[in-house]
């Protein structure tokens, strides 16, 4: 293929594929992803390919590789080339490769493919490919290539075939990782586990950079926004933030590891907020800001790496869909929705009183709210009900679980605030005898093992189980306690009064009797190990992230048997 040839067959995505031996055959190439890297006949030259052990790869890859949403025979590739190091009137293109080998040793690579740089999406590439040359259940090394510099490597691992008989499979969930307080010393840990990948389930970055009259109160600082305020404002204070974050080496390592399936929960966009609204930090929380909406949208989709596109030209809440499922064979499905962009609004109020340690308002109770929105909830409940995998497992933002003190609500921003709609989801799956349904959830940087009820308040059976895992390194409810000054990451904007000698873990676990378990005073990450019959929740905390390194130790153990709703402390 000639470079005119070459230059054609990019496409929509600004990239292509080739197989390294043999040809492209139509019959063996796959379009399940939304926006697929074309496949063409083998290119006879290699130069981009050649490489330089001697160039260092953090000049010109400086936030490293990450791959997510895996198929049985596909995978999301991501970096971003440094824009000091590209020449903004001719930018070229990257190259690609896909090995068996880490080394890309001879005849251990199977894919290579080059994608064209673009200032337009602030040289991140982002590369859904998908063939039948990628094996099901198979880890692969990955790596890009840019002026024969090559960049660290990649490694993931397939799904295995829809339908397949799978007796174990292994992951790891976590959320919240506000860069400020504190270092991802939980993800240096995660990065040494043995797992077959890793779910996010939102709060990537904080869109605040804090005062700096809190500056003693951060571990860290984050440089200030291109706009100057103290709120993400726009496109490049978004960018501006996921450039930040991706610089931490523990992330870093984490991602290439570990392939992801990511989520987005509030803080991607704005704290609590709900379609394109947002109540902090915002003059006029009743009017609708589609443009930060739409801006922070497109940073999430060009910095993530979930199959997600991004229609410019749609509305807010018709330019992405988030919601997706993941099938791991006969063991277990993955159900991951979306919680923000179709969700009303507080029921209560805007005022930070009116949505935490509060008492539910008429509002709150109407049969008609919705945190899901109709169609995603209807798709929820038929991808649930239909499931043949033995584990159902929901990728789910908030706490589902009520959470109370005394009368009042810790927040209505979660579940709570949405009790008729909950009732119906849980009910639903109760009715419909579906078994073995584990929610994993994150958001409210605590770690918490408890059960679903239609009815948290009366003596109805459980339909399932929740987990809840800690922050990476966002402030939990111990941290706000002590804290002499304002958390911008805190779960709550206030600490939860407790009586004298009463700490606010027993509180909450005393007025809550379907949790069997409440730990906020520490970080870390769960870790799963799901088989035919039964799964085991490892939750493991690490020492400190005031410092760059801690210890790690197991926090809790909880194992479900099949077709059994109990939390069995191991």
């Amino acid at each position: 293929m000639n470079r005119r040839g070459f230059l054609k067959g990019l496409g929509t995505t600004g990239a292509v594929a080739w197989l390294v031996s043999g040809r492209s055959a139509a019959a063996d190439i796959l379009n399940g992803y939304s926006n697929p890297v074309s496949f063409v006949d083998p290119l006879l030259y290699d130069q981009e390919f050649q490489v330089d052990p001697a160039i260092a790869p953090n000049r010109i890859f400086s936030l490293s590789v990450s791959s997510g949403d895996p198929r049985p025979h596909g995978i999301v590739l991501w970096t971003r080339v440094d824009p000091a190091a590209i020449d903004p009137a001719a930018p070229g293109s990257v190259a690609f490769e896909i090995a068996s080998d880490a080394g890309f040793l001879s005849g251990s690579v199977v894919i290579r493919g080059r994608a064209s740089l673009n200032g337009a999406h602030d040289y991140t590439v982002k590369l859904p490919i998908q063939h039948r040359k990628l094996e099901p259940l198979r880890t692969y090394y990955y790596r890009f290539i840019y002026n024969q510099c090559a960049s660290r490597v990649g490694r993931f691992k397939t799904l295995p075939e829809a339908g397949a008989s799978l007796e174990r499979i292994r992951f790891a969930f976590i959320s919240c990782q506000d860069y400020s307080n504190g270092y991802y010393t939980a993800l240096a840990h995660l990065a040494k586990e043995d797992a077959d990948f890793v779910v996010f389930l939102g709060d990537y970055i904080y869109e605040t950079v804090a005062d700096p009259s809190f500056q003693n109160a951060q571990v860290r600082s984050v440089p200030p926004l291109p706009s100057g305020g103290s709120a993400a404002a726009g496109l490049e204070d978004y960018r501006h933030l996921y450039r930040v974050y991706k610089t931490d080496p523990n992330l870093q390592a984490v991602h290439e590891r570990f392939t992801f399936i990511q989520l987005w929960d509030d803080h991607e966009f704005a704290n609590d907020c709900y379609q394109d609204y947002h109540p902090d930090n915002n003059p006029n929380p009743d009017a609708p800001t589609p443009t930060l909406r739409q801006a922070a949208s497109q940073a999430w989709v060009e910095y993530g790496v979930a199959d997600v596109p991004f229609d410019p030209a749609a509305a807010p809440l018709d330019s992405v869909q988030v919601y997706r499922t993941f099938r791991f064979g006969n063991l277990m499905d993955l159900v991951a929705t979306d919680e923000r962009l179709y969700r009303d609004g507080p029921p209560c109020g805007d005022a930070t009183s009116q949505r935490y340690l509060t008492q539910r308002c008429a509002a709150a109770e109407n049969a008609t709210r919705t945190m899901l929105g109709g169609t995603q909830r209807d798709w929820f409940l038929d991808t649930v009900r239909n499931s043949t995998a033995t584990w159902k497992f929901w990728a789910n933002e908030v706490t589902a679980m009520q959470m109370k003190v005394g009368p009042v609500f810790v927040t209505l921003d979660q579940w709570d605030g949405y009790p008729a709609e909950r009732a119906r989801l849980l009910s639903n799956i109760g009715f419909y005898g579906v078994k073995n349904f584990v929610a994993i959830t994150g958001d409210i940087h605590s770690f918490i093992a408890g059960y679903l009820k239609p009815n948290f308040d009366d003596a109805s059976e459980p339909v399932g189980v929740e987990l809840v895992v800690g922050s990476i390194s966002s402030a939990n409810f111990s941290e706000l306690a002590l804290s002499q000054v304002p958390l911008s990451s805190a779960p709550l904007p206030v600490p939860i009064p407790t009586p004298p000698g009463v700490g606010v873990e027993g509180l909450l676990i005393a007025g809550n009797p379907h949790m069997k378990f409440f730990n906020s005073s520490t970080h870390g990450y769960c870790l799963m190990d799901v088989e035919q019959g039964g799964v085991t929740c490892t939750m493991k905390a690490v020492t400190t992230i005031r410092q760059p390194q801690a210890e790690l130790y197991t926090l809790k153990t909880f194992l479900i048997k099949r077709d059994s709703v109990e939390l069995i402390t191991v």
